[in-house]
């Protein structure tokens, strides 16, 4: 019996510890972003890049960084969340819910999911991942937040980070001059693809090509890639977008510089290779190589450019007049 009692004050005991452990504040440590930015994460994360966390092989903590939208907070962050690959993030997931807040001079909306990860090749054991999704802006920017992890623990922890986002002190937010105007684009008839830094014009919709994207996953391609499409009265538009922040983030801008022109290098020693028509020359402002090709009838003409940290190709393809329809399409195109 006396063996008995002492096993059950043990248990107790240790219940009560692993509860004052779970009760624990968690430190936090300030990390600077962006221009002039700083926010607040558990102790647990370290910096990867510029604008991405890292807290073991499954949880991170990842901002973009961009112009104020001109939706309300939740519509942006609705749009954002449809943006995504349906396997990334809506399959399988159980919307929890959605919080407001203003502090530090920012205003922002969070939402909290959870998905099963069994899918996802866990074998029997079924994971279970926590996601915080955000939009916080001020007068001159605007800062997307997606955020995973395996313990609802995270809920609490990365939605204090998000409101911890300040400007430091000394740094003077001056609204930005001349400002990209969303709705004035949108009445002018363009599409805008504001998280991929462009917009276009199109006779018909231009979407993200979700099972693209799912089949370059399924064949272990890196997913740095969003591939954009609409097939028109037998003409089909394409434009891809490849983000290479993993790569270039925190580089000076000539090595940025020197990056880019090497990319576009190799691509026509690649074209080269393949007798694929190429040559180098100006698409506005930026260095690019354009190409054409025709196969079983129906011929591609193209472009391909950097800007910045993101690479761009603008694709048309059909068997009759493409030149004067590449033409139309590539001059509506603007980075914003």
């Amino acid at each position: 019996m006396k063996n008995l009692t002492n096993y059950f004050t043990a248990f107790l005991i240790i219940l009560f510890l692993n509860s004052c452990d779970q009760k624990r504040n968690t430190s936090f440590e300030k990390f600077d972003f962006g221009n002039g930015y700083s926010i607040d994460l558990p102790e647990k994360y370290s910096k990867t890049n510029e604008l991405t966390w890292q807290a073991g092989e499954h949880s991170y903590f990842n901002i973009i960084v961009g112009q104020i939208g001109n939706s309300d907070l939740k519509t942006e962050l609705t749009d954002y969340l449809a943006s995504r690959n349906t396997t990334d993030l809506f399959d399988n997931s159980e919307f929890i819910r959605t919080e407001e807040f203003e502090e530090n001079g920012l205003k922002g909306v969070i939402s909290f999911y959870e998905e099963d990860l069994k899918k996802q090749g866990a074998g029997i054991v079924t994971l279970t991942s926590y996601g915080v999704f955000a939009i916080v802006r001020n007068d001159t920017e605007q800062f997307t937040i997606n955020s995973m992890a395996l313990s609802d623990n995270n809920f609490a922890q990365i939605a204090k980070s998000i409101k911890s986002i300040a400007m430091k002190e000394g740094i003077l937010n001056i609204p930005i001059a001349n400002k990209f105007d969303k709705n004035k684009a949108i009445e002018d008839g363009y599409q805008v693809f504001q998280e991929d830094g462009f917009m276009v014009k199109c006779n018909k919709e231009i979407k993200l090509d979700r099972l693209r994207i799912q089949q370059m996953k399924q064949n272990g391609m890196d997913d740095n890639s969003r591939p954009f499409h609409v097939y028109d009265n037998g003409t089909d538009y394409n434009i891809n977008v490849s983000s290479f922040e993993s790569v270039l983030a925190g580089q000076s801008e000539q090595e940025i510089a020197d990056y880019n022109k090497n990319d576009l290098d190799y691509y026509q020693t690649k074209f080269d290779e393949m007798s694929i028509n190429n040559k180098r020359g100006k698409f506005k402002e930026f260095d690019a190589v354009f190409y054409d090709n025709t196969q079983d009838g129906r011929t591609t003409k193209a472009v391909f450019f950097h800007h910045k940290m993101k690479s761009y190709m603008l694709q048309v393809t059909d068997d009759n007049n493409v030149e004067k329809k590449f033409q139309d399409f590539i001059k509506t195109f603007e980075i914003i």
